[in-house]
C-alpha cells in the first residue's frame, strides 16, 4: 500500500482537483490519501470531507488539526497515521498525472529502491512546461553519492513531492518546525542522507501549479528568508567526506547568487539590508574566487555561477546609489 499525505490550508480553489487527480490513479494496488486540515478558514475542509464520502478506490481519510500549526506539523501528523509500505506527499493545489503512483511504485520495486524521484512539470492557468532537473534517462544512484546528488541540485531538489520513500527505513524523519522557510529542504536531505539506494525516474509524476504572486517580495518583508539561509547552511551536518562537502559548498553558491539576483527587484532599504546579509554569509562561508577555484576547486559552472552573484550585488548596489 502507498500512503499519501495531502496538508491542506486554505485552498478551496484548488484542492477538489487535486484529490480527483488522486483517486483518478492507474494504479493497481491499495493506497490512502491522508488528508491533514490545518484549521482551513475556507471551504477546504468541507469539500475534503464531501470527497471522502464518496466511494473511491482507495481509503480516504480526513483529520482536521485542532489549531493552525502549519505545513510541517500537517505533514508530520500525516506521517504519524501513514500505514503503506511507501509514503508520498502531495501539495493541495497540484495535480498528479494517472499513472504517477503506479510509476513509482513499479520503479521501487524493480529496483528495491528506498527513494524513487521522478520528473515533473511546472503550469498555470495558460502553460505547462518541464523543469531544468528532470532527467533523460532513468538512474540508479547508491550510497554515498546519494547526498551528493541532493546537495548539487542538478537532477532534484529540496521539496518532498514527486517522491516515494519506503516507510520502514525512512518513515520516522520528521520535518522541522518552527522554520517558516525552506523546511523541505532540510527534511529531505536528512532523509537522502539516511538512504541506500535511490532512483531517479525519467517519466513524469508530478504536475506542480505555479500560483506565486509577490512570494518574493513577502520572505523579504516577514525575513523568512533567514530561515531559508539557515535550513541551507544547517544540511551541511549530513555531509560525511569531502565529496559531500564540496558538493555542499556548490549548493552554497547556488542559494547565494539566487538571493542576491532576486536582490536586484527590492525597494533600496530593504536592498541594503539583504546586501549586508550576503556580505555575512559570504564570510562565513568562505564564498571567495580564489578559494573556490585552488581550495574548494568546484569546477567552472560553479565558479560562473558566483560570477553571476556578483555581478548581481554590484547591479543593486549602482541602482540604490543612483536613488539616493
Amino acid at each position: 500500500m502507498v500512503s499519501i499525505v495531502v496538508p491542506v490550508f486554505n485552498v478551496a480553489e484548488y484542492v477538489e482537483a487535486c484529490l480527483n487527480s488522486i483517486a483518478m490513479q492507474e494504479f493497481e494496488h491499495s493506497y490512502e490519501a491522508i488528508i491533514i486540515d490545518d484549521c482551513s478558514t475556507d471551504e477546504s475542509l468541507v469539500i475534503c470531507q464531501k470527497f471522502a464520502n464518496r466511494n473511491h478506490t482507495g481509503s480516504i481519510r480526513v483529520i482536521g488539526n485542532s489549531e493552525n500549526l502549519g505545513v510541517s506539523a500537517a505533514r508530520n501528523r500525516g506521517l504519524d497515521e501513514a500505514r503503506g509500505r511507501y509514503f508520498m506527499f502531495v501539495d493541495p493545489d497540484d495535480l498528479l498525472p494517472p499513472n504517477a503512483i503506479s510509476a513509482l511504485y513499479d520503479t521501487a520495486e524493480k529496483y528495491n529502491a528506498e527513494i524513487v524521484k521522478g520528473n515533473n512539470t511546472i503550469f498555470n492557468d495558460s502553460t505547462e512546461s518541464g523543469v531544468r532537473y528532470n532527467v533523460k534517462q532513468t538512474q540508479v544512484v547508491t550510497g554515498d553519492q546519494i547526498l551528493t546528488t541532493f546537495y548539487e541540485h542538478d537532477k532534484l531538489r529540496g521539496h518532498p513531492w514527486g517522491k516515494l520513500f519506503r516507510r520502514d527505513l525512512l518513515g520516522a524523519y520528521r520535518f522541522p518546525l518552527g522554520v517558516r522557510m525552506a523546511q523541505d529542504l532540510f527534511y529531505c536531505c536528512e532523509v537522502f542522507s539516511g538512504a541506500k539506494s535511490l532512483v531517479l525516474l525519467k517519466q513524469n509524476v508530478y504536475r506542480y501549479r505555479n500560483r506565486e504572486s509577490g512570494s518574493t517580495g513577502r520572505k523579504f518583508e516577514s525575513g523568512s528568508y533567514l530561515d531559508w539561509l539557515g535550513s541551507v547552511e544547517s544540511t551541511a551536518s549530513f555531509a560525511n567526506n569531502s565529496a559531500h562537502l564540496r558538493a555542499h559548498k556548490k549548493l552554497l553558491v547556488r542559494t547565494m547568487t539566487q538571493l542576491a539576483r532576486e536582490c536586484r527587484y527590492l525597494p533600496p532599504q530593504q536592498a541594503r539590508q539583504v546586501l549586508e546579509v550576503i556580505e555575512q554569509r559570504r564570510e562565513k562561508w568562505g564564498l571567495r574566487f580564489l578559494q573556490l577555484i585552488f581550495r574548494d576547486k568546484l569546477g567552472l559552472h560553479s565558479v560562473s555561477r558566483y560570477l553571476k552573484m556578483l555581478l548581481a550585488i554590484r547591479e543593486t548596489r549602482r541602482e540604490i546609489k543612483g536613488l539616493d
